[in-house]
């Protein structure tokens, strides 16, 4: 079963699925906008109103638990 946490902001969404992230950090390292965190050891995106839209972080997760919606 998936924990699957949803962070939106102007129509863009960042889901994180809870069980599969590791809290590695690469989507904290690789994210221009500063949008996320680790905090407790998982992934926090409580700053999407600053989600850029580039996916950097959905392509640098090594356990595929992000997932983008851009709404371009």
């Amino acid at each position: 079963m998936h924990n699957i946490k949803k962070w939106t902001s102007n129509g863009n969404w960042v889901e994180i699925d809870l069980n599969l992230c590791a809290g590695s950090g690469e989507c904290v390292e690789v994210c221009p906008a500063q949008v996320y965190d680790i905090i407790d050891g998982i992934v926090d995106a409580d700053d999407i109103e600053d989600y850029i839209e580039c996916g950097a972080c959905q392509n640098v997760c090594p356990y595929n638990a992000i997932l983008n919606h851009f709404a371009w």
